[in-house]
């Protein structure tokens, strides 16, 4: 019996809970509206896309066919060590300041920024450039390589990298993802909306129907007052006193033509006698 009172409970929270939510669906939608509206203008607008592109690029040491067979884990594990040694050459401002001289020093060459992707003992690594333009991000990607590998061999001696695929521009940013900010508005402007719903329900200091009365508080509805508007009241009442001040100057000469004709009529007897 007491599973099933809860349950009930339960079920009848639920119910008023959709009822507010039906009763301020009007809130809801125009905030949720809104919502959409304000991230789709940042979105599309505000916010400038960002692109990337990749050139991938490999160790690949010059070793004999026997030392190859014999110690392939170790080449695995040096070459694993290079890439990181390579991460380092490729970030620093050598081949950055290389790269902006032939490309241009340009702003977007500038802003662009360089970044290596590598995988656990993998011995490919990914040069990643992002830039608000795809085009600059490619240029940028594969001069980075070109100027790696020339830069390579002053530091170690030898050409021990190769680009496996170039950088291609890349129509899609990779910054905003517009998609998931548009549904994120969504369930940021619901659960607004939602807010504000309850806010209006709970935070009123005003009674909006006569159900609430007779269901919520459980009162008898003895009937129900109209608005009262005091600057209306006050302009009758002004109109009421200056129409009884002239009714009253009225009966004031009435009185007076009464008294006067009164006279004259004992005036007259009067003179008859």
């Amino acid at each position: 019996m007491n599973n099933n009172f809860d349950l009930s409970d339960v079920f009848q929270e639920v119910r008023k809970f959709l009822g507010i939510l039906k009763n301020h669906i009007k809130t809801i939608i125009l905030t949720t509206i809104l919502t959409v509206a304000v991230f789709s203008i940042a979105l599309f607008f505000v916010i400038k896309p960002q692109y990337q592109a990749s050139t991938q690029m490999i160790v690949d040491q010059k070793v004999s066919k026997s030392i190859r067979e014999n110690q392939i884990q170790a080449l695995q594990q040096a070459d694993s060590q290079l890439v990181n040694t390579y991460k380092s050459i490729i970030t620093s401002p050598t081949v950055s300041s290389r790269v902006q001289k032939r490309l241009g020093n340009g702003k977007l060459v500038k802003s662009a920024q360089v970044s290596v992707d590598t995988q656990p003992n993998s011995q490919v690594f990914n040069i990643s450039v992002k830039s608000s333009n795809p085009f600059v991000a490619a240029q940028v990607s594969n001069e980075t390589a070109k100027v790696f590998k020339s830069r390579l061999k002053h530091f170690m001696g030898a050409n021990t990298a190769s680009v496996i695929a170039k950088a291609a521009p890349n129509p899609a940013p990779v910054f905003p993802k517009r998609s998931i900010g548009l549904l994120l508005g969504l369930v940021v402007g619901v659960m607004l909306g939602i807010a504000l719903a309850l806010f209006e329900e709970f935070g009123a200091k005003y009674i909006t129907s006569m159900d609430y009365v007779t269901n919520n508080l459980e009162l008898t509805n003895l009937g129900e007052v109209n608005d009262i508007n005091l600057k209306k009241i006050r302009r009758n009442a002004q109109i009421i006193k200056k129409h009884s001040r002239h009714v009253d100057n009225g009966n004031q000469r009435e009185d007076e033509q009464k008294r006067v004709g009164i006279d004259s009529i004992f005036l007259d007897i009067i003179n008859v006698n």
